[in-house]
């Protein structure tokens, strides 16, 4: 590849590129400095256009590849390589080498961010070869092209659709978009459209090709279908995994994965993490729309308990609603994720939970999370990673409270792109000197603590040995609540959190009378 270029830019030529870097570039020397130079391949020589610099640091585009690798294609999307468009920084990659690329960046994440101690600790428990990204269903072989089935655009001030230049606030126009699902490409948005009489400058657009319903077209915050009629903001989803069908609706301005199989891939990969069984507990974190809440609430059944924790309220109320239909005790709660909010969800279910599973955003969970994380004791933790930077502070982190890695799957979710993901297990291991103990109870957190006597876990058991029925924490939680015994988080919006059968209820207060909690008159003792 070759590029015209003016008299004054500035190139530095022969440059050798070393190892692929963590955001879709590459990392070379120049002039004996670092530079980090996007568009080339390890191993290549490359003529580098400088771009930018930041004290000895400088940022390039390969212009001109004088000796190519044998892993270079020609580039998937030639307008948007032109345009400099973010979107497909691996675009020039073959599919296979993508993955090893990702690959190499893991590893060089575990040891740059994590330290050489949790490298060492990764490849000790589940050896290198763990680190081998896995292509998404379907992406085996083939190029690896319209995948996406929601595609985000902007108006530009010409009236069609746009998309910024790499690290740029720049908008370009736009005629072509491969990633697009060929359904999203068919409605004919792009160039001179016949859809440009919605068509703002300034405004955001969201093309979505939903499996389970009709395509539709987010302009603003007004919902169109493809025959241009206005329609409710929801986009409708069916995900098939282990052996369970479910629907979702998901509001059309809300996150839902991209890649066409990237939600039942995930569900699956969580599913097998977590290995929950009937009756258990779990609390999640960064809970979305409800995709891995519902599956798992499947999987622990009528007497298993579940809270959900997300950010977003219109995820959580999509959320609720996608809960419709399962069985399990369940609390989906909308606040900002901290170690408060952990230790909150503890104190509320009553137990230890027998999984954590969390999916955070890509800056990572944090310490401060981890720590709750490591306050509550949870016997295994699931980490959904979308960022291998922050994946592997994360899990450096989670080591640190107690915990030793068991198992680590990547998949690559976002081809073209140097996005992955990566789906971590830990579990609790023995005190040792290697890990900071932790002891936090929910009063140091201003919480309410756990009583003595009777535990949750008495009360549950008394239930099932003079009753002959289970009930699950969330249930005994209510019924506290009811008798004034203890209060709860505030569920108010939550039309579908469901009520403690009157059977299960009428036992549970025999056993609050049981244990002296109330008195026979049903008030408290």
């Amino acid at each position: 590849m070759a590029q015209n270029l003016p008299d004054n830019t500035d190139i530095v030529t022969g440059v050798r590129i070393l190892r692929p870097a963590h955001g879709g570039t590459c990392f070379a020397h120049a002039n004996d400095k670092p530079i980090f130079v996007s568009g080339a391949i390890p191993g290549e020589v490359v003529d580098v256009r400088i771009d930018s610099r930041r004290s000895r640091v400088s940022y390039g585009t390969a212009v001109n590849i004088v000796e190519p690798s044998q892993h270079r294609q020609p580039h998937i999307w030639p307008e948007g390589e032109k345009l400099g468009v973010g979107g497909a920084d691996l675009g020039h990659v073959t599919p296979a080498y993508q993955r090893q690329w990702k690959s190499d960046v893991i590893k060089d994440q575990l040891s740059r961010v994590g330290g050489a101690d949790t490298l060492e600790h990764v490849l000790e428990t589940v050896g290198e070869s763990a680190l081998t990204v896995a292509p998404a269903t379907g992406d085996e072989t083939g190029s690896l092209l319209n995948r996406r089935t929601r595609v985000d655009f902007e108006v530009s001030p010409n009236g069609r659709l746009a998309m910024k230049r790499e690290a740029s606030n720049e908008l370009v126009e736009i005629e072509t978009m491969p990633l697009a699902d060929e359904s999203i490409l068919e409605l004919g948005l792009l160039g001179d459209s016949a859809w440009r009489k919605f068509f703002k400058p300034g405004k955001r657009v969201r093309a979505i090709a939903p499996n389970a319903g009709g395509r539709r077209v987010l302009i603003g915050n007004q919902t169109f279908n493809a025959s241009q009629h206005r329609v409710e903001d929801q986009a409708t989803w069916e995900v098939e995994a282990a052996g369970y069908k479910a629907k979702f609706e998901v509001h059309t301005a809300g996150f839902w994965q991209a890649h066409r199989s990237a939600p039942q891939d995930l569900v699956e990969l969580v599913l097998a993490a977590a290995r929950v069984q009937p009756g258990q507990s779990v609390i999640e974190l960064y809970s979305g729309a409800g995709l891995l809440t519902k599956f798992l609430a499947h999987q622990l059944g009528s007497e298993g308990a579940i809270i959900s924790v997300e950010g977003s309220r219109q995820a959580v109320a999509d959320a609720r609603r996608n809960m419709e239909g399962t069985h399990a005790e369940r609390d989906i709660r909308s606040g900002r994720i901290d170690g408060r909010q952990v230790l909150r969800a503890w104190s509320d279910l009553g137990e230890r939970p027998d999984v954590i599973v969390l999916d955070p955003p890509r800056s990572g969970a944090g310490r401060d999370v981890v720590k709750a994380i490591g306050a509550v004791q949870p016997k295994r933790v699931v980490l959904v990673s979308c960022d291998p930077a922050a994946g592997a502070r994360d899990i450096k982190e989670l080591r640190q409270v107690g915990y030793s890695l068991e198992t680590f799957h990547p998949i690559d979710l976002f081809p073209q792109t140097h996005h992955l993901e990566t789906v971590a297990v830990l579990s609790r291991k023995s005190a040792s000197k290697s890990f900071i103990p932790v002891s936090i109870s929910p009063k140091d957190m201003g919480l309410s603590e756990e009583k003595e006597q009777p535990t949750y876990a008495n009360i549950r058991d008394y239930v099932q040995k003079t009753h002959g029925m289970k009930v699950s924490s969330l249930y005994v939680a209510q019924m506290k609540a009811e008798c004034g015994l203890e209060t709860q988080a505030d569920r108010s919006g939550d039309k579908k959190q469901p009520k403690c059968p009157p059977e299960k209820r009428e036992a549970i207060l025999d056993a609050f009378r049981h244990f002296g909690l109330i008195g026979e008159d049903g008030t408290e003792e």
